[in-house]
Order: structure tokens, then C-alpha cells, then sequence
């Protein structure tokens, strides 16, 4: 499937494709390595389960095992406008991805520092350092979105479901590797030193990316436009939006979906302490995880290039709806590996089917701006769902925030199912 922007920028710039088609291989396998290889470190750092239970020996409250996904999130999706203005106006995208790009291994570095000093100062300064150390981590990852994503736009012209299955399918197999690491260190050795070895190990592979950044090929975009003052980028966004009414209700499909998401980082605090489970299960539910993700690469790809984006956001609502009903019952530790495949499959869905449906509802010259638009427009549903399941647990109970959890799935499949564009029939 050729998307609507590819077949316009074909049209009006045939010189400047032609050029992007001669590099169209080498970016398609560069990126893909790029992006699964970075697969290792983040699997050191996994927000649903190493993060948590490090988090745990911190702290007794469920509030800040929440903090960790609201951190993520606010730092993945805050920042995207600010990361969209740093390439307001500019031909090129390579750069400034190279720089956050090792902006994003300081905050790792400081991660794995960090938690070297465990044991030797009080936990309540670990638990703070440590919290802002991952903040600017996330707050990288958030910056680098939009020229990324916007670079993938412009250089993968075709097949953007194949390569969204095969990067997420690669990372799977690379993750996989992580977490059998991870479930060794955690077997092997004791707290603190299992966090320790596994922080250092995921800043160590962590710089191999950048040289594969490095290698990409792009060609200066034709489209030729005045860098905004910040004041005025910001501004003209409200007009944007009122002139793309599919993007509007994309948004709120989307944010919908976010809300479900609430309980994915506590179903595996909650099974290791329901079931006495052993530190290195963590590992092996982070191996499902990253599996199924892999695997799910591949099947929204090809979901969302032959029916639409918005089948994929269907079938993973009604996933959520069967991993909150799972938790519930609770009839055994299997079911939280039925879980960790349902929360693979719908992380899988957020990594190949957000930027396709903005790629397909944008202006082509947009497209950075929108992904900003986008991403940090969810970024308060995705960061307050964790916050508040943290505190439903601390004054509640698990049971309580998995009853949570199914009614929102529920609404946000009837959400999606009413609201969600898809651009994929307009194209046919």
C-alpha cells in the first residue's frame, strides 16, 4: 500500500522521491537495526517489570511503582511538540537525531550510577534520584520521536507496515536475548547487584545505536519553510487540527486506548507477591513480553497495510478487556503469563499503528508537528492512569483497579469501534 502523502510528495516532487528510492534499502535495514539493537538497553529498563521491582525495594507504596510508567509516558509524549520545533523548517532530520540520541544514554548512565550507590545512601534519595534520572531518560525519548518518526515518514515510502513488523519483530528477538540475561542476573544474583549489572550491561549496548545513526542516508526535503518562533509554532496548532476532523477523532480514539493501560505495570508486581514467584520470573515475564511484541510486529503490520490501522486498535481493546476479566479471576500464575502475552501484543500495537495512522491523517510537510500534536495531547491520560492505579492499590486493592481497568477497556473499545478513523478505506 502506498500511503496518501507518498502518493502526493510523488506527484508534486518526483526528482526528490526518486532520489529517497535509491536509498530506500539501505535506511529500511539501518533503521530497523538501529531501533532493535536500542531493544536490548530499554529491555534492561522494562517499566512492567525490572523497573518495578527495583522500585519495590525502595519503597513499600504501589504510588511509586505507578510513577514509573506516568514517567515514561509524560517523557515519551510531553516533549513530541518541543522534539516537532526542533526541526521546524529544517531539511534534514539526521542530526538532531544523533544528538538526543546520546542525550538518551546520559540519562541511562546516571540510571545505572545510581543505583550504584544503593545500599549507601537511604532509600527515600535512591528512589528520587533515581525517579529523575529516568525522567530525563523518557524526556529524550520524547524529544527524538518526532524527527525519528518523521525521517521514517520520508524514507520509508512503501511496505510501512513490513517494516514496522520487521523492526518490532528484530527487537523481539534482540529483547529476547536481554531478557534471558535478566532472568540469569536476577536468579543469580541478589539485590542490589542483579539492578546493578543489569543497568551497566543496558548502558554498554546502549551506544551501539548511535553509530548505526550515523550510516542513515537522507535526502534534503524539497518542501521549503520558515523556522517559527516557538510562540507561533505553538500557536497555529489549534487551526491545524480544526482543518483535519479525522485527526480530531483519531485523538480521542486514541486517548481512550491510553486510559486502558492503567494496570499493565502491576500485573506482574501483583502475581509475584499473590504467588511467591521467584525474582528471575520477572525476566521470564519480560521474555514473553518482548515475544509476543515481535511476533505481534509482524500481524499489525499486515493488519493495518491490507484492512486499516483501526482493526488493530479494535483487537487490542478487546485484549485488554480479556487481560483485565484474566486478573480478576486470577485462577493461577499461568494466567499472568496469559497477561504478559496480552500486554506484548497491545505495546506492539502503540509501536506499529500510532505513527501509520498520523503518517495517513497528516499534511506530508506536517508530519513531525503532528506526531507532536499527537503524542502530547495522550501524554496526561498516560501519565495520570498509572499515578492513580498506584494509589487505588495503596487505599484499595489490586482487585479494585483490575475492575477499573475492564469497565475502561470496555468503554474504550466502544470508543474506537464509533470514533476511529480509517484512512486505509479512503485510500482504496
Amino acid at each position: 500500500m502506498i500511503s496518501t502523502d507518498i502518493k502526493k510528495l510523488r506527484n508534486d516532487h518526483p526528482e526528490y522521491m526518486s532520489q529517497v528510492e535509491r536509498n530506500y534499502r539501505w535506511n529500511f535495514v539501518a533503521l530497523i537495526l538501529d531501533s532493535s539493537i536500542f531493544a536490548f538497553s530499554i529491555a534492561m529498563l522494562s517499566t512492567e517489570t525490572i523497573l518495578p521491582y527495583f522500585v519495590s525495594h525502595l519503597s513499600e507504596k504501589s504510588f511509586w511503582i505507578g510513577a514509573i510508567p506516568a514517567l515514561f509516558f509524560l517523557g515519551l509524549f510531553f516533549p513530541q511538540l518541543f522534539g516537532a520545533y526542533l526541526v521546524n523548517g529544517k531539511p534534514m532530520r539526521k542530526k538532531t537525531i544523533f544528538w538526543i540520541a546520546i542525550a538518551e544514554r546520559v540519562g541511562i548512565l546516571f540510571i545505572a550510577i545510581i543505583a550504584q550507590f544503593t545500599t549507601l545512601f537511604s532509600n527515600d534519595l535512591i528512589l528520587v534520584l533515581f525517579l529523575l534520572s529516568f525522567t530525563l531518560f523518557s524526556i529524550t525519548n520524547g524529544l527524538i520521536a518526532p524527527a525519528y518518526s518523521d525521517f521514517i515518514s520520508k524514507n520509508i515510502m512503501k511496505k510501512r507496515g513490513l517494516f514496522y513488523g520487521s523492526k518490532e519483530f528484530l527487537s523481539g528477538l534482540i529483547g529476547f536475548g536481554a531478557s534471558l540475561t535478566a532472568t540469569y542476573l536476577l536468579n543469580t544474583y541478589a539485590f542490589p547487584i542483579n539492578m546493578r549489572t543489569l543497568f551497566w550491561i543496558g548502558f554498554g549496548t546502549s551506544f551501539i545505536s548511535p553509530f548505526i545513526i550515523a550510516t542513515f542516508k537522507e535526502v534534503p526535503y524539497p518542501i521549503k519553510s520558515n523556522v517559527e518562533p516557538l510562540i507561533e509554532f505553538l500557536k497555529h496548532i489549534p487551526g491545524m487540527v480544526k482543518k483535519q476532523p479525522s485527526f480530531k477523532k483519531y485523538l480521542v480514539a486514541r486517548s481512550a486506548f491510553g486510559v486502558g493501560l492503567l494496570a499493565n505495570s502491576f500485573y506482574a508486581m501483583y502475581a509475584f507477591d499473590k504467588y511467591n514467584l521467584s525474582e528471575g520470573t520477572l525476566g521470564v515475564f519480560t521474555m514473553v513480553i518482548l515475544l509476543t511484541k515481535s511476533v505481534f510486529g509482524f500481524i499489525w503490520g499486515y493488519l493495518g497495510d491490507h484492512f486499516g490501522y483501526k482493526i488493530n486498535y479494535l483487537l487490542s481493546s478487546g485484549l485488554l478487556i480479556f487481560m483485565g476479566i484474566l486478573a480478576i479471576k486470577s485462577p493461577g500464575v499461568w494466567a499472568f503469563y496469559v497477561i504478559a502475552f496480552g500486554i506484548g501484543a497491545v505495546m506492539s500495537v502503540i509501536m506499529t499503528s500510532d505513527p501509520n495512522m498520523v503518517f495517513q491523517l497528516a499534511p506530508p510537510s506536517e508530519t513531525s508537528r503532528f506526531i507532536g500534536i499527537a503524542n502530547t495531547i495522550v501524554a496526561p491520560v498516560m501519565t495520570f492512569a498509572p499515578l492513580i492505579s498506584g494509589l487505588i492499590i495503596d487505599f484499595y486493592s489490586y482487585q479494585l483497579l483490575f475492575v477499573i481497568e475492564l469497565i475502561i477497556s470496555l468503554c474504550a473499545f466502544v470508543v474506537i469501534f464509533y470514533m476511529m478513523p480509517n484512512p486505509h478505506r479512503h485510500e482504496a
